[in-house]
């Protein structure tokens, strides 16, 4: 995995918000990364689904999509991912302030923040342009709803 400080550091160059439909900091920062070494893409990769499985908690998931009533709706497992990537492209600061108070991760239940989705892409197109080989690579943390089994 990447340090802390690198990992957020490559993160901060997405601009922070997750609700932006700009291909651009994606694109670039995949460049950056498919300079090498194939070993970063990994810690990379590494470091995100460590974060993503970090979020992965039952109390986080129940979280309704805010509507027009104080009713909402529940959110699919893709829903629930997507958001929790926007929480990873905000920031270090908004990530802590999810896993120390639940409630703040409504802000990143947004159809706006589903962009941030586009992270989860960086290692495997960062890879494959570097090596020209398909991406097969299996993380240790399985990121996927209810894999943090601590925490559902």
């Amino acid at each position: 995995m990447l340090e802390d400080a690198e990992f957020w550091e490559l993160v901060g160059r997405l601009g922070g918000r997750p609700e932006l439909q700009d291909d651009r900091p994606y694109e670039e920062l995949t460049a950056e990364l498919a300079q090498g070494p194939v070993e970063r893409i990994l810690e990379f990769a590494e470091t995100l689904a460590y974060k993503l499985y970090q979020l992965d908690r039952r109390s986080l998931a129940e979280t309704l999509i805010p509507g027009e009533d104080e009713s909402g709706e529940r959110l699919s497992d893709d829903g629930f991912l997507y958001a929790r990537c926007a929480v990873i492209v905000a920031g270090p600061a908004a990530f802590s302030a999810v896993l120390r108070d639940g409630s703040v991760f409504r802000h990143y239940v947004t159809v706006e923040a589903a962009h941030a989705e586009s992270i989860l892409d960086i290692p495997s197109n960062a890879y494959e342009v570097l090596t020209g080989n398909k991406w097969d690579y299996v993380e240790e943390y399985d990121y996927e709803t209810a894999s943090n089994a601590e925490w559902w």
